[in-house]
């Protein structure tokens, strides 16, 4: 009987503006004018308790508000110099405790973490830590391969997925567009572990997406007894 207990308490919130901004601005020796344009008129206008209105009246037609190549993205038209850009991230939970492992049977936990941004360029979420560590014992991580549940032999790992063996977690959820776990980790039954690795991303500007993070754990014969604990940090990278 060896008591294997996770606890992740540190997460990261990190955001990214990649490229710059590249606006056609005029400048003097004390003023800046950001951006310009020729219109017919325009205001900025309260209609509701909940929303409001910015227009710009008489602007060159805009063909597309937002577009994207595999490096850059551009959002056009004179409103769009002045995007509310965001990104939101949290996680559900500041500790799971994965139990006593026994009689050679998988422990599990999870818990939800959700992320929401208008990056044109989408997000990335990475995981950062060491496997289950106890004084100068471990618990060996699965790697960046992504493996079954193999009670008997030792194993730290964790995916985003459904799983049935063993039973715990659920598949990433919300409206689309979603984001999506990535990798090894997105496969339903097989784990993995590796310090440093994406564990989900999307490609461009997403709803809220609630991922399930789901740990296993797994002892052998040559574990030794005690209390095995890690630290793991979560980083959310938005690119616009």
């Amino acid at each position: 009987m060896r008591k294997l207990s996770l606890y992740f308490l540190t997460i990261f919130l990190v955001l990214i503006l990649t490229g710059g901004s590249v606006f056609a601005r005029t400048e003097s020796g004390n003023y800046i004018i950001w951006g310009d344009v020729f219109s017919g008129g325009g205001l900025e206008n309260t209609n509701s308790t909940n929303y409001g209105l910015q227009d710009t009246i008489g602007e060159a037609a805009i063909l597309s508000a937002t577009s994207t190549s595999s490096n850059y993205g551009i959002k056009a038209g004179f409103r769009e110099l002045y995007p509310d850009q965001y990104l939101t991230f949290s996680v559900s939970a500041t500790s799971v405790d994965l139990g006593i492992v026994v009689n050679n049977a998988a422990s599990t936990d999870s818990h939800t973490m959700s992320i929401d941004t208008n990056a044109t360029k989408g997000f990335a979420i990475t995981v950062s830590g060491s496997t289950l560590t106890n004084g100068a014992n471990t618990v060996s991580a699965i790697g960046a391969t992504a493996a079954a549940s193999s009670p008997g032999t030792e194993q730290f790992g964790i995916n985003l997925a459904a799983n049935t063996s063993p039973s715990v977690g659920a598949n990433p959820s919300g409206t689309a567009p979603i984001g999506s776990a990535a990798g090894s980790y997105g496969t339903v039954n097989q784990f993995a572990y590796q310090s440093g690795n994406t564990v989900a991303s999307a490609s461009g500007d997403t709803s809220t997406t609630v991922f399930t993070v789901s740990y296993l754990a797994n002892d052998s014969t040559g574990t030794e007894g005690g209390n095995y604990t890690t630290t793991l940090t979560y980083t959310a990278t938005a690119n616009f």
